[in-house]
């Protein structure tokens, strides 16, 4: 297994350093991957996706510590350090150096085997340890054709085993330029941080995860698990956003370092004194948090929220550049029991700046501009489509060890969603418009079935559609 992750709490000045090591675990005989149940029979009749009346969310913002951020660049303006402050994620993908392969060199992986057949599609598998580990799992993809990445983003989050549970210890993005038909492609490991700071004000950098992880074995965690997930990610602007179930964390890109590798800590070493992120060679840190106000909180994945417009669950993140202004889209998973005709799954718009941040009103607040609802369930992934007067939107819904579906439904046309075989494993969807044909890109989870790829977004929906 991977060597124990260790999290570096340090002075600015001083270097100082107090080491948190995770213990060494053995793995359970049997380990088991992301549990996703599958879908209840009712989601493939599902009903038409349409706007909720009198239905809408407000998010609030908590920024990290203005001296913690302070302090970040401090360490970054001493080159003992081995930090770089970096403008954008240009330079990470740049240098990419793990590998992908075309699809046709993909062995026994079937993870997108039965969509192939349908449907024209561009899809590479992981070269290295990635491709099989239990350790690190992908649940987000984003596309970008911006100044500040030409090129795609993955979210991962890492576990350890701890007897038959899974702990989740930390988060990271990929990036890479997007490959060519045919031809491999490569990524770069990016290690997402938190810069807090102590009662004494000196900065303390800390892993992505949850502040309390889940008890219970990894089928009982229920929504608990989620919140360790990293579930989607987005790309908009200079500005990156992950899902974290109750909410969405913001990365400001310009706050990417490149820094020190050789060890598997974060933060300052006590004895060479240079910054390290977990023998990564760049490392992003967290600038915000975004919350709901008076929504309640996320429940259990197969109980209903109390009301259309409470206890919304945040569990994928899309950008979506065809709107105006530009949003992002969430979505929640739900399995059986978790949706009634009366209290759908919510797929919500919410509106962004020119520079990609949420746009905010005079009191500081993010509302929402629409809540669709549909009865779908087992949905890992959305993406968005604004043309035509309306909205299409794309549904990545998963089916366990079997190919799942991809939906697209036009808002309030008063059809059933437009379904097409899946991948095996799906997880969330991302939009990229291309003069070559708008595609729609997807990440799937399975280890030894773990894919990224592309299909032609007018592939995905009926004859006719925008």
């Amino acid at each position: 297994m991977p060597a124990p992750r260790r999290t570096v709490l340090l002075g600015a000045a001083a270097g100082a350093a107090a080491l948190a090591v995770a213990g060494a675990v053995a793995l359970p005989s049997a380990p088991a991957a992301h549990v996703t149940v599958s879908p209840a029979a009712a989601s493939t009749g599902a009903g038409d996706t349409a706007p909720l009346s009198g239905v809408a969310f407000t998010l609030k913002s908590t920024p990290v510590s203005a001296a913690a951020l302070k302090q970040l660049d401090d360490l970054a303006a001493n080159p003992a350090r081995g930090m770089k402050r970096q403008a954008n994620l240009v330079a990470a993908a740049s240098g990419a150096r793990n590998g992908m392969t075309w699809k046709t060199g993909c062995g026994s992986n079937d993870a997108v085997k039965a969509v192939d057949a349908k449907v024209t599609l561009g899809a590479w598998c992981f070269d290295n340890g990635d491709k099989s580990s239990n350790y690190w799992i992908p649940q987000g993809v984003a596309s970008s054709r911006s100044a500040q990445l030409d090129g795609f983003v993955l979210s991962w989050y890492h576990r350890h085993a701890s007897g038959s549970d899974w702990v989740t210890d930390g988060s990271r993005i990929t990036v890479g330029k997007r490959p060519l038909v045919e031809k491999k492609g490569a990524y770069q490991p990016v290690t997402l941080a938190i810069p807090t700071t102590t009662s004494a004000g000196k900065l303390a950098v800390k892993d992505v995860r949850p502040a309390a992880p889940a008890s219970g074995t990894v089928a009982a965690k229920g929504v608990a698990e989620a919140t360790q997930h990293q579930g989607g990610v987005a790309l908009a602007g200079d500005y990156l956003y992950t899902a974290d179930t109750s909410g969405l964390r913001v990365y400001d890109v310009r706050r990417t370092y490149q820094v020190a590798t050789g060890k598997n800590e974060l933060g300052v070493d006590a004895t060479d004194g240079k910054f390290y992120a977990h023998n990564e060679k760049y490392v992003l840190f967290q600038t915000g948090m975004y919350r709901p106000v008076n929504a309640g909180s996320c429940p259990a994945w197969d109980k209903a929220p109390s009301a259309k417009n409470k206890d919304l669950c945040f569990s994928t993140v899309t950008y979506d550049p065809t709107t105006s202004p530009k949003s992002l889209l969430t979505a929640e998973y739900k399995t059986a029991g978790g949706v009634t005709s009366a209290k759908p799954m919510r797929v919500v718009r919410w509106p962004l700046n020119a520079d990609g941040s949420l746009k905010a009103d005079a009191s500081g607040q993010v509302k929402s501009t629409v809540v669709y609802g549909t009865n779908l369930t087992n949905v890992q992934g959305v993406a968005g489509y604004h043309g035509g007067g309306g909205d299409t939107i794309y549904y990545s819904q998963s089916n366990g060890a079997s190919p799942g579906a991809i939906y697209s439904d036009r808002d309030g046309d008063g059809k059933a969603p437009f379904k097409v075989v899946g991948p095996i494993g799906g997880e969330s969807l991302a939009f990229d418009p291309y003069s070559g044909g708008d595609r729609v890109y997807g990440i799937t989870e399975r280890p030894n079935q773990r894919m990224f790829y592309w299909i032609y977004r007018k592939q995905l929906q009926r004859s006719g559609m925008p």
